[in-house]
């Protein structure tokens, strides 16, 4: 990698845009990742995310903007040096986990003898030699992300990346994301776990209809947070949702999750008056819990949507 390409964002996308023809798709958006860095897209299902994902893995043509890796635009420079997972694999599931990855670390020049650690670390060596078809779907994503991890390339873009992963699965990528950018490598990942994000995002960028509503630093986002706390309803009856709006204190309440998400500033009387609203309206609490809030109570203030439905 030239001295020139240190100096500039790894990735970097302005105005980038693609749509289809249902309007639906991404753009106009722009935000960089350099060395170091991990940046979550994160939006509901439908906001842009895998769209524009695919895009900045050259795997899509933007319709207009500008896109550049390393400080190049070069599409094949780009390749020789990223690492792409997505939902759809392209695995030989006659061949074995160990063989596929061979296949995919051969094809970016990644030395034979980093080859099995990488299936170690994933914990998936003890069945390295059994054909793909045989393996859970969850043990497959675990070969997928080793394939993509192993030789640890300057720029990965991961879409979904918890998707079929076990607790201790989340445990040893989250560990491996935060090595990569302890080791100044370049990370993008598309998901709505926003759990996952916290461990591991150094920026998110929130998408609504394609759109980036906001790109800052996580430590940023949930500063901004303050005293508010996550409140989460749920009830039988008619929908309290504009009437929680009234009481003081309240500043978002969005449908989520077969309950009620509310955001409001903690003060004394809150929760008698929230539990009067329902009463008034002949809805019947039936559980409640109040929460620090995270990530998707940011994205709920921000755009006053349910990141969750």
């Amino acid at each position: 990698m030239s001295d020139a390409s240190l100096t500039k964002p790894w990735l970097a996308a302005a105005g980038l845009s693609r749509r289809y023809r249902n309007g639906r798709g991404v753009g106009p958006v722009s935000l960089t990742v350099g060395p170091g860095e991990v940046q979550a897209l994160v939006g509901p299902n439908g906001s842009g995310k895998t769209t524009l994902l695919r895009c900045l893995a050259t795997r899509s043509r933007p319709q207009s903007g500008q896109l550049s890796w390393f400080g190049n635009g070069d599409r094949q420079l780009a390749r020789s040096k990223l690492a792409v997972v997505f939902d759809a694999t392209a695995h030989a599931d006659e061949l074995s986990a160990r063989q596929n990855l061979a296949f995919f670390a051969t094809a970016r020049g990644v030395a034979t003898d980093l080859w099995e650690p990488a299936l170690e670390e994933a914990a998936v060596a003890e069945v390295g030699g059994d054909p793909l078809s045989r393996l859970s779907y969850g043990m497959r994503r675990r070969v997928l992300l080793a394939e993509a991890l192993v030789g640890d390339p300057p720029l990965l873009l991961l879409d979904e990346p918890t998707l079929g992963l076990d607790v201790s699965g989340c445990r040893w990528l989250a560990e491996a994301l935060r090595a990569r950018a302890r080791a100044g490598l370049a990370t993008c990942i598309s998901t709505n776990d926003t759990d996952f994000v916290e461990q591991v995002a150094t920026r998110v960028c929130f998408l609504v209809d394609g759109e980036a509503v906001r790109d800052a630093p996580l430590a940023d986002l949930l500063a901004e947070l303050g005293g508010t706390r996550e409140i989460q309803l749920s009830y039988r009856g008619p929908s309290p949702a504009l009437f929680v709006l009234a009481v003081n204190g309240v500043e978002q309440a969005a449908e989520a999750e077969g309950g009620l998400l509310i955001l409001a500033h903690q003060r004394d009387g809150l929760i008698p008056d929230l539990l009067a609203t329902l009463g008034d309206l002949d809805a019947h609490l039936v559980d409640l819990q109040v929460r620090d809030p995270g990530l998707a109570d940011c994205f709920l203030q921000l755009t006053g949507r349910a990141l969750h439905d």
